[in-house]
């Protein structure tokens, strides 16, 4: 913990045991009291992952003297939202206090009363978000009201990991298109795995609890045929609780995918082929419960572009990209993502391993901006956000 962060008093009992205690750092490198609040209150959010759909993400926490005095997150669509959770844990103490949440609260009547009315009545004297709500019924209101009544709110602490924590919120309200979010495990040295066609663990429980929270907040979630043949992975949420799992999305050019698997008849899977597939293995494929798609190419390649967008008419309008070199390689270079988590473990592989990329991409080309690094056990979590995708939702509200 920073200096900063010494001069304020924020006991460890005040943060649930539940929760992950990590230590982040943003995308300015800063160490302030409002980024550390901020921080906490994402890592609350995530708590909920898979859970409150179509709502998104929010978690908050109430502060006064240095002191968390409430905290919560919305934990299931339906349900408190997070600022109610926070404010009645912080009871009176609340008044002059400051609230820090994840989202603009929302102003508008749903399966619960406006937040803002709460926060007014509590007698709130600041409240510090990192963006508005993209909702029509919110976008900058939830602020107004707030400040017209003599409320402090300040806006853009920690924006990037906030739009990251709710990237298909985000996209889907502003009609932005799909999100596409990649995410890939690595060691210190840039390597995926010890040698090809080598399965590794390379992270710890807690850092793949983490991923399970990204595939959860994913309608689909897409590897290589290579990847699947060399890990048979699950591609479920067995880490947490009451989750359903996404969609499996397999990038199969020649449709090597056997025709007995359980993705086939219980969980809607995508093939995502080229145009001159086998039309004998589709037909079996498509018997056994697949969903074919056939694609254009490029370079022998499936076309990314089209892949994402044949998958948005299916209904598979976020996807988390857990492919191996060749795939992540080319979601890269394709400029088809919005949202990037690499996990990093303090080991090496050395000149035998598998490196992360199949491709140079110049910094340039990549168009990505540091949006920050967590400590998850052991672990480092370092997130990165599209400047494109940045840009067009921070135009798009008000």
């Amino acid at each position: 913990m920073c200096d900063a962060h010494r001069d304020k008093t924020v006991p460890l009992s005040d943060i649930p045991e539940s929760v992950d205690r990590v230590t982040s750092f943003g995308a300015d490198g800063g160490c302030r009291i409002d980024e550390f609040f901020i921080d906490r209150a994402i890592d609350f959010a995530w708590m909920a992952a898979g859970k409150t759909q179509p709502n998104p993400l929010v978690g908050a926490l109430v502060v006064k003297d240095g002191r968390i005095l409430g905290e919560g997150y919305h934990q299931k669509y339906g349900e408190d939202h997070a600022e109610s959770i926070a404010l009645e844990r912080a009871g009176e103490s609340a008044r002059g206090g400051t609230l820090y949440v994840t989202l603009e609260p929302c102003a508008h009547t749903g399966n619960t009363p406006p937040c803002v009315d709460e926060v007014i009545s509590n007698g709130v004297g600041r409240v510090v978000i990192p963006t508005l709500d993209p909702d029509e019924r919110v976008n900058g209101r939830g602020v107004r009201m707030l400040r017209e009544r003599g409320i402090q709110v300040d806006i853009g602490v920690r924006s990037d990991r906030a739009l990251l924590l709710n990237m298909a919120y985000f996209k889907s309200k502003l009609g932005l298109g799909p999100a596409v979010t990649l995410k890939i495990a690595m060691t210190l040295d840039g390597k995926i795995a010890s040698r090809r066609g080598q399965r590794d663990d390379i992270t710890g429980t807690e850092a793949r609890r983490m991923a399970h929270r990204l595939r959860a907040v994913h309608e689909g979630v897409l590897i290589g045929i290579e990847t699947f043949v060399t890990d048979s992975p699950q591609l479920d949420c067995r880490l947490l609780d009451s989750v359903d799992p996404p969609v499996p999305v397999v990038i199969d050019g020649s449709l090597k995918f056997p025709g007995r698997h359980p993705w086939l008849d219980r969980r809607q899977m995508v093939i995502l082929t080229s145009k001159d597939a086998p039309e004998e293995r589709e037909a079996a494929l498509v018997r056994a419960g697949a969903r074919v798609v056939r694609c254009g190419t490029s370079e022998s390649a499936i076309d990314i572009a089209e892949a994402v967008a044949e998958l948005e008419k299916r209904g598979v309008s976020s996807v988390l990209v857990e492919g191996g070199r060749k795939v992540f390689s080319s979601f890269v270079e394709a400029g088809v993502w919005d949202g990037m988590f690499l996990f990093v473990s303090p080991v090496l592989f050395g000149p035998d391993g598998v490196g992360l990329a199949d491709r140079a991409v110049g910094k340039e080309n990549l168009g990505a901006r540091f949006a920050g690094a967590s400590v998850v056990s052991g672990d480092v979590v370092v997130s990165l956000i599209s400047e494109k995708t940045r840009s067009a939702i921070l135009d798009r509200l008000s």
